[in-house]
């Protein structure tokens, strides 16, 4: 009877470990699947950025081509809710909402950042000169990779993901000196023999190329280990 209930103490056991596990497996393909689809979203929305901003960019519509950031989060919960049929089944786990709720905070301040600076362009512009305006405008490039990248070293702190947290850091700072200090323009103007159109074209695409990679270093790669952990 005691070698009986022996037996059955290891088997229930072993059914807990077994479906603990299944559930880590079913919570980090969840996750994993989201962070590849948003890391792809970002990176397919970065080159078609680039593309439009470069063929507007003759008729003076510069930087028209921005406005797709705002479609992004649209992309991304219609592929994920498309491209991941088991969410509903998918237990609750607090690592997934923690990176949950961080991109969601990234993408307030981001698209609400990014509304504040057309709102102020559109108003300062046309009441100043341009020396004026190139004082006061508001950057968003900048902040934008400041904030992803403090996105994505908290993701790394979230997944224990050391090397995700030194990137996310390091390059989120060195990006935001590149972008805030305008070190492409001084290159452009005293390295390469640049016509100022070609030089407009390369400043218009650069914030969209550090993006790209932002996307697949900092969210596609996770994902697709994630994924893999899972398999």
């Amino acid at each position: 009877m005691e070698e009986n209930s022996n037996m059955t103490a290891e088997r229930s056991l072993k059914i807990i470990t077994e479906q603990i596990e299944m559930n880590r497996r079913a919570v980090s393909k969840t996750l994993g699947q989201s962070l590849y689809i948003s890391g792809l979203c970002i990176m397919a929305t970065s080159v078609l950025v680039a593309i439009i901003n470069f063929l507007a960019m003759s008729s003076g519509m510069v930087g028209i081509g921005h406005l797709l950031w705002f479609l992004l989060p649209v992309a991304i919960w219609f592929f994920s809710r498309k491209y991941i049929k088991e969410r509903a089944h998918t237990p609750t786990n607090m690592v997934g909402q923690m990176v949950a709720k961080t991109w969601q905070t990234f993408a307030i301040f981001a698209l609400g950042f990014f509304i504040v600076a057309i709102v102020c362009t559109a108003i300062l512009f046309p009441m100043m000169t341009p020396a004026e305006y190139s004082v006061v405008q508001i950057r968003v490039a900048p902040i934008i990779v400041l904030l992803m990248g403090m996105a994505i070293a908290m993701n790394g702190q979230i997944l224990n993901q050391r090397w995700l947290v030194w990137f996310g850091a390091v390059a989120g700072l060195l990006c935001f000196v590149w972008e805030h200090f305008e070190v492409l323009t001084w290159l452009l103007v005293h390295c390469l023999p640049l016509e100022p159109y070609e030089a407009s074209v390369f400043m218009s695409t650069l914030p969209c190329v550090t993006i790209f990679i932002f996307g697949f270093v900092g969210l596609l790669l996770p994902g697709m280990m994630l994924k893999k952990q899972a398999a």
